[in-house]
């Protein structure tokens, strides 16, 4: 965790303790609690909205919001069908008034009344985080009309705040197994206990999950068969059961059998219930306390049976999210379906038979397998076009895209230098010529040698700078179009005798070549039909087939692809030019639904686990 969020951690627990320990009336308390709530929150607006709860539910009215002069009809934030399924958590999403919605049900000591949260996150995609932060505040309600109630108490006032940043705690942890492990070891601290144990409803039963000061927990040994028969035994009776006992019309068989292996000097078990808005019972787990010298007081009881009722949002939270991705996904869709929909007669199980008869068949319809690559537009005939010499570019009219015939001037470099040395050249070799015929005239012969090699060397530099001037005009050496260099931009920049300053490609010679991805390669055959779409003009479709794959790897994108050249389209348009991409669709035969959908996850399983 890093010191941000660690204090952000510590300023969410401060925050619920000065809820919890707010000593004014619940008039002020409900602005408090709205405004405290944006802020943690970073809501655009909040809204507390309350009505009666009886066998017809009176009208939704708003208790409180922030801010208010941004008042939104109550109507347009009740309207919205996410508020009827705040589901067996009391918590849920969803999507209104320009943004994410995220809404809460307070528990509260009133069962009369049903008071909601509703949180406008704007645009942010923190709204799952946003919502955990929620169900830090659900509770919050109950213990501050708990803490008004004990305020006579300085020591319970203050167990009391300790449990609410307990709560913090738990609400942090990364998942369900760290969550119970925060939540027993917090017991056992605050209320000096030996052990705590917590054990939570699974298909079998019960299943104990944690144990106070113990990373890991025994699945099989004898104590824990005997202690989540217990916990088991609480829950169905929805009793807390003591021993030694104080009340002798409890059943706590299993508590004495368990008494009797483990020796505990005293045990406390507590059953964990969630009770749904629409007035159900959830039978969720037990928490079970033991500890050797003094006996469970009638406050403690009192204090762990609020912090149990606080606990139980959390916990039911991270168990919800630890589920296997598929079953938290099959729970929404079922939870989705509205109560009308579902089978209840004969006929409609009948029908909802069929219909999933229907959706089974579905998977083995066969459907066209296609893959997808990404295409380039290449060209076998390219050539480049570079400077005689080194000089400066003087005048060019070629840019990008240029359309050029062979033999057309590309650019022209400077020759102002070259004729002034050909003009002193010129010059120097004339002189060497007069010397020449003066040293002969004077029979000075070994003198007229020198001369003459002087002018030899004359007409050599002579015949050098001629050939520069003839090649002062680059041209193109074929016909095409310039996918590379701009010298119109570059006139009065130097330029290097060697260096390639333009490369024109035939536009005779295109074709097109795809980067199939290593796991697709096994299906490319040759003449499969392929259907091309260019980036350029999306709207347009060419057909071609598979030529050749070639053997040359490359990476791309962190994924092994092969290039599978394509044959000459059916057609082929004019606006084509080397370089252009798109996406082109490989014809691969049919394939069941179930196979399309599941190839990747399969593949990777096999590779992953070798069979």
């Amino acid at each position: 965790m890093t010191a941000h969020s660690a204090t952000l951690d510590a300023s969410f627990a401060t925050a619920l303790s000065a809820l919890a320990e707010f000593s004014g009336a619940p008039s002020a308390f409900w602005p408090v609690l709205v405004q405290t709530v944006r802020r943690q929150l970073n809501a655009r607006a909040v809204w507390l909205v309350w009505r009666s709860v009886s066998e017809n539910p009176g009208p939704w009215k708003i208790l409180h919001q922030r801010p208010s002069e941004a008042s939104v009809p109550l109507e347009e934030v009740l309207s919205l069908a996410v508020l009827k399924k705040l589901g067996r958590d009391g918590v849920t999403v969803g999507q209104g008034l320009g943004g994410n919605l995220a809404l809460g049900e307070l528990q509260t000591t009133d069962s009369n009344q049903q008071i909601v949260l509703i949180a406008d996150l704007g645009g942010t995609a923190a709204a799952l985080a946003a919502l955990q932060k929620l169900t830090g505040f659900l509770s919050v309600p109950q213990a501050y009309d708990a803490l008004r109630k004990a305020k006579s108490g300085a020591r319970d006032a203050t167990r009391l705040a300790h449990t609410l940043e307990s709560m913090g705690r738990v609400l942090d942890s990364e998942n369900f197994d760290k969550a119970t492990l925060t939540f027993v070891n917090d017991l056992s601290e605050r209320f000096a206990c030996e052990t705590v144990s917590i054990s939570w409803r699974a298909f079998e039963g019960l299943r104990l999950r944690a144990t106070s000061h113990s990373e890991k927990v025994a699945r099989r040994s004898e104590t824990t068969f005997l202690l989540e028969e217990a916990g088991q035994e609480a829950l169905t009776q929805n009793k807390e059961i003591m021993l030694p006992a104080t009340d002798q019309k409890q059943v706590s068989i299993a508590h004495e059998a368990y008494v009797q292996v483990v020796k505990p000097g005293h045990i406390l078990t507590l059953p964990l219930i969630q009770h749904t808005p629409d007035g159900q019972t959830v039978e969720l787990g037990a928490v079970t306390l033991e500890r050797q010298r003094q006996k469970f007081t009638t406050a403690e009881q009192w204090a762990l049976r609020l912090y149990c009722e606080m606990a139980i949002v959390p916990l039911v939270w991270h168990a919800q999210n630890s589920r296997w991705m598929m079953v938290r996904i099959g729970r929404e869709m079922a939870r989705s379906v509205p109560k009308a929909l579902k089978p209840r007669s004969g006929a409609g199980k009948l029908f909802m038979g069929a219909l999933v008869a229907a959706v089974v068949g579905a998977l083995f319809v066969p459907l066209p397998f296609r893959l997808s690559a990404t295409a380039v537009l290449k060209t076998d005939a390219s050539a480049f076009v570079g400077a005689a010499y080194d000089g400066f570019i003087e005048s060019s009219e070629i840019i990008l895209g240029s359309v050029v015939e062979q033999g057309d001037v590309i650019f022209t470099l400077n020759t102002s230098e070259l004729v002034l040395e050909r003009n002193a050249l010129i010059a120097e070799l004339a002189q060497a010529n007069r010397d020449a015929e003066i040293r002969r005239s004077l029979n000075q012969f070994s003198e007229m040698q020198v001369a003459q090699a002087k002018a030899d060397e004359l007409r050599a530099k002579l015949l050098r700078i001629d050939q520069k001037l003839a090649g002062a005009d680059a041209v193109a050496p074929i016909s095409g179009v310039v996918v590379e260099g701009e010298p119109a931009k570059k006139i009065g920049e130097a330029v290097r005798r060697g260096e390639s300053q333009v490369t024109v490609s035939a536009l005779s010679s295109l074709y097109v070549e795809a980067a199939v991805s290593e796991r697709d390669l096994s299906f490319i055959e040759l003449g499969q039909p392929v259907y091309l779409t260019l980036l350029a003009r999306p709207k347009d479709m060419f057909s071609m087939s598979v030529a050749r794959t070639v053997p040359a790897p490359a990476v791309q994108d962190a994924d092994n692809v092969f290039p599978v050249r394509m044959s000459d389209p059916e057609t082929r348009a004019d606006w084509w030019v080397p370089g252009m991409t798109g996406v082109v669709k490989i014809s691969a035969g049919t394939r069941p639904v179930w196979w399309l959908a599941s190839r990747r996850l399969v593949d990777y399983l096999r590779l992953l686990l070798w069979f």
